[in-house]
């Protein structure tokens, strides 16, 4: 049977409704994931994604976060909250055994109707019902923190049948945000943090610069690294002493350190060293987050001796890997570390104080 010229143009109208729908669909997701990385503190975290996900779909009423008590690193993130209390209405803590129950056989999102346990345990602030439910298991490095919940009094909106590649790929980017948030917190009692700048130190570098590598294989997002050195710091520590070196090497960690996203992971390299390591960042992008820190750095304003103030510049290198093979048989931690070294060094050669980004 042919089709009419009606059926055709109906048919083609469905189409273009079905891709706007989509299109937005994928920018607030999205949207989601670049307000969560950008999210600094946890609970900040818990804000952006609550009410990021409120404001793309208007439709779920309900959100939470679950998670585990990390080594009992959450408790002590909650015992130091000051005026979150929004926030935190909406994080919800679990046991291993309970989340083990809810996410038995895999790790994959649970949709459908929201049964009475389940909006018991996930939504227990819900005024109005709750007819269906997303439960997104949180999965870092292999293991399970948690889960996104959410929930909507639309019992069609929630479905089996709904595909879930997105709401996996959101999940994988909270879980990474939450674990940077508690391997801050756990630095000091691994010995990963520098004792002078109260950073991440090397080690710690080398131990996320796999587990990024990882996530860079399988989603296929880029990574960059930047490199910055400070410019002639021998001669700071030779004219003024090792005490001002020290003085200014940790005023270039907290600034730095004040600048970061949820994601980025700093860490002091050795020396007067400091590498950021830039999750779902292209070389573009990671040049300009290097360039604003260059500026930041710039306008630091040390008291020395004699009422003298001594100002320092940073040079940086700038590289990324945009995607790892699945049987990769080099040390790309060791090359990402090495481009982006080249890049400092020929910000050197042409004059300091300048960010570069590697060939």
């Amino acid at each position: 049977m042919y089709q009419t010229h009606t059926d055709v143009t109906r048919e083609l109208a469905d189409l273009k409704q079905q891709a706007k729908a989509n299109e937005r669909i994928w920018g607030g997701f999205r949207s989601i994931e670049i307000s969560a990385i950008g999210a600094e503190t946890f609970q900040q975290l818990v804000y952006k994604v609550v009410h990021g996900i409120r404001e793309a779909f208007p439709k779920v009423s309900q959100v939470t976060l679950a998670c585990l008590n990390l080594d009992y690193e959450i408790v002590r993130i909650l015992e130091q909250c000051r005026g979150s209390r929004d926030s935190l209405a909406h994080f919800i803590m679990l046991n291993d055994d309970e989340l083990s129950r809810w996410f038995s056989h895999a790790p994959r999102p649970i949709l459908g109707a929201c049964s009475p346990a389940a909006c018991k345990r996930f939504f227990p602030r819900a005024r109005r019902p709750v007819r269906s439910m997303a439960l997104s298991p949180l999965v870092a490095s292999g293991k399970l923190l948690g889960c996104l919940a959410q929930g909507s009094e639309d019992p069609r909106h929630f479905t089996k049948e709904t595909g879930t590649e997105l709401l996996e790929h959101l999940s994988a980017t909270i879980a990474l945000c939450i674990r940077n948030t508690v391997n801050v917190t756990r630095l000091e009692r691994h010995g990963l943090t520098d004792p002078l700048t109260d950073v991440p130190n090397r080690r710690f570098l080398e131990r996320r610069m796999g587990e990024e590598i990882e996530r860079c294989r399988r989603y296929g997002r880029p990574l960059s690294c930047v490199m910055l050195d400070i410019d002639y710091f021998k001669k700071i520590n030779d004219r003024y002493g090792h005490s001002v070196g020290d003085r200014v090497l940790k005023g270039v960690a907290d600034t730095l350190h004040d600048g970061l996203r949820a994601s980025d992971i700093l860490s002091r390299y050795g020396g007067e060293e400091f590498v950021l390591l830039l999750p779902e960042t292209n070389l573009g992008h990671g040049v300009k987050i290097a360039q604003r820190h260059h500026r930041k750095l710039g306008s630091l304003a040390f008291d020395v001796e004699k009422a003298e103030q001594l100002n320092i510049t940073v040079s940086a290198g700038v590289a990324v890997l945009e995607h790892v093979a699945a049987d990769y048989g080099v040390d790309v931690g060791h090359w990402l570390l090495q481009q982006s070294d080249e890049a400092l060094y020929q910000a050197k050669r042409e004059g300091r104080n300048r960010v570069v980004a590697a060939g």
